[in-house]
């Protein structure tokens, strides 16, 4: 405590379960504000992950699952999340292999995979797609 004194720093104790405990002879003041700026500059670089949603319908033609694939992709290239979805509409609902053809047509249109596969609940399909691995 003495040295500390003299030096005009802080003795902080690091360790305090060991024994003897183990203390170090720093300036606190300056430790804080350069661990609080170390956390400022680890929040600015990283990227909070959106949720991004595409919705498809049931009748969808070929240039629109384009267009909504390049969106897809560019999401997911962004390091967004993509969930896909469909909501089926009356007699729709009972032609389940259309509907999943139309996702199975988008997964190859984005060059992606499906996270987790295409899943009927209730009137909606609801999907969330994942980069392709790739074949060795």
């Amino acid at each position: 405590m003495n040295l500390a004194y003299e030096k005009g720093l802080d003795l902080v104790e690091i360790n305090p379960t060991n024994r003897p405990p183990i203390c170090k002879i720093m300036d606190f003041g300056k430790y804080k504000y350069d661990l609080s700026k170390r956390e400022k500059e680890a929040k600015a670089k990283s990227k909070q992950t959106e949720l991004k949603e595409i919705r498809l319908t049931f009748k969808i033609g070929d240039h629109d699952i384009a267009y909504k694939a390049k969106q897809a992709r560019g999401f997911f290239d962004e390091g967004d999340m993509v969930k896909v979805s469909m909501r089926l509409r009356g007699r729709e609902n009972a032609l389940i292999e259309t509907a999943m053809d139309v996702f199975k047509k988008f997964a190859e249109q984005t060059n992606l995979s499906y996270e987790r596969r295409p899943v009927k609940a209730g009137n909606q399909i609801v999907a969330m797609l994942t980069a392709k691995k790739e074949e060795k």
